[in-house]
């Protein structure tokens, strides 16, 4: 009876609501991104002796309304990395720095579940997704740091096993 508490304890830590690890790449080649109704595309670049890691989530049945930093990437050193980029997947993503102030990026997903990005200060970033949505971060990691979890707004923590 212990074990199997413990087990539902841990599975309830390690994937809150039901969020699950969808994909992780690793990539040193540049990220593309557009915003037809900003006018705004290009390439992201990692900067010299690091590489983008691009993490996509599924978010279950609960609704996230958080701000973006509060989502990061620990490496195996406790080295702890937030977001540059982000969006409703691998392919839909945008860079931070690239968002003006009190605008919004909204994107419907091809399930209908809905995401935006709304940059409510120079260093601050809401992030709003509805349930069934998925979220995909880019965070921008030195070479040679081993990823070991992605932490949720919550406090909870998704394993990221290559």
């Amino acid at each position: 009876m212990q074990i199997l508490l413990a087990l539902l304890v841990a599975a309830v830590t390690l994937a809150p609501a039901g969020a699950t690890l969808t994909s992780i790449r690793s990539t040193a080649d540049p990220l593309m991104f557009s915003n037809p109704v900003l006018g705004i595309k290009g390439t992201i670049k990692p900067r010299s002796g690091t590489r983008f890691e691009v993490v996509t989530i599924d978010l279950g049945e609960t609704a996230i309304e958080a701000e973006l930093r509060q989502f990061t990437l620990v490496t195996s050193t406790g080295s702890a990395f937030e977001p540059i980029a982000a969006g409703g997947g691998a392919d839909l993503i945008f860079p931070i720095d690239s968002m003006p102030v009190g605008r919004e990026i909204g994107q419907i997903l091809p399930n209908a579940a809905e995401i935006s990005l709304t940059r409510t200060t120079p260093t601050a970033v809401s992030l709003h997704a509805d349930p069934h949505g998925s979220l995909a971060f880019v965070f921008q990691v030195p070479d040679g740091e081993t990823l070991r979890v992605l932490k949720l707004p919550d406090g909870a923590e998704l394993p990221l096993k290559q």
